[in-house]
């Protein structure tokens, strides 16, 4: 072997030995991709921290919870079978009482009575839409043995009342109507009903419907009483009586009743 072989052959040897040294080794390069899976796993995909679920919450209810909890249960199953005031032992109405009186300002028991209270005047409108006006004022009663401060009863009871004023009003001068058309002015003797929109006719129609009045009024000199709900009208009634009557100055008196009617007194 000459001289410059062995140069050669020596500086290969060299070369390789060091780029086997600056290698990583097979046990380094195992650690190195254990690092970059397990960082992979924790911060997700796109190298973000990935955020764990948390855990559920179980709500745990202390005894007293427990049986007012329970009691409203009862009273929304009794509420669905309509067993709102009976049995007395069995309602809905006792199980939601009980529950507010072991914690005041409980809303399913508050809703639940106001559940009641309002099936209650719900039933009483229409028993007197059906003119069945004893079972409305028995069902209003129920309602209001449930809770008598609830606004609904007193706007409900209300209702009712107008409807039947407006009933009977209807009822009066339908009457009066059938009367004239057979040609009479008065109807039930001294009393003259007037149409309650009276005052939206045309001047010569207001005259016209008064003056069976005033003639009867000018011919007995008798005193006037005007049942009518608004006193303005009432005594522009009586002014347009008297005005008519000139003979005397007519005796009157107003009534703030929802009658629509005027009545010759017994002098």
């Amino acid at each position: 072997m000459n001289k410059n072989l062995f140069s050669f052959l020596f500086s290969v040897f060299f070369i390789t030995g060091c780029g086997w040294s600056n290698s990583p080794s097979a046990g380094n390069t195992t650690s190195l991709e254990t690092v970059e899976v397990t960082k992979s796993a924790e911060n997700g995909r796109d190298g973000a921290t990935a955020i764990k679920p948390s855990e559920p919450k179980v709500l745990v209810l202390s005894a007293s919870e427990k049986i007012t909890q329970s009691l409203i249960i009862r009273g929304q199953q009794a509420f669905a079978e309509e067993r709102f005031l009976t049995p007395v032992e069995d309602n809905a109405n006792l199980y939601f009482q009980a529950a507010l009186g072991r914690e005041p300002g409980n809303f399913e028991a508050t809703q639940g009575i106001a559940n009641i209270v309002e099936t209650y005047t719900n039933w009483a409108w229409r028993a007197v839409l059906s003119r069945d006006y004893v079972k409305a004022s028995r069902y209003l009663d129920s309602a209001r043995s449930v809770n008598p401060q609830d606004p609904l009863i007193i706007e409900v009871d209300a209702r009712i009342e107008d409807l039947k004023t407006k009933r009977k009003n209807e009822a009066i001068y339908s009457s009066k109507k059938s009367v004239e058309g057979a040609g009479q002015a008065v109807f039930n003797k001294d009393k003259y009903f007037l149409p309650k929109t009276l005052f939206s006719l045309p001047e010569e129609e207001i005259i016209k419907e008064i003056q069976p009045i005033i003639d009867e009024v000018a011919k007995t000199e008798r005193s006037i009483a005007i049942h009518w709900p608004n006193d303005k009208e009432a005594r522009l009634i009586y002014q347009i009586i008297n005005s008519r009557v000139t003979e005397f100055r007519v005796r009157a008196m107003t009534l703030g009743r929802a009658d629509y009617m005027v009545e010759l007194q017994q002098d």
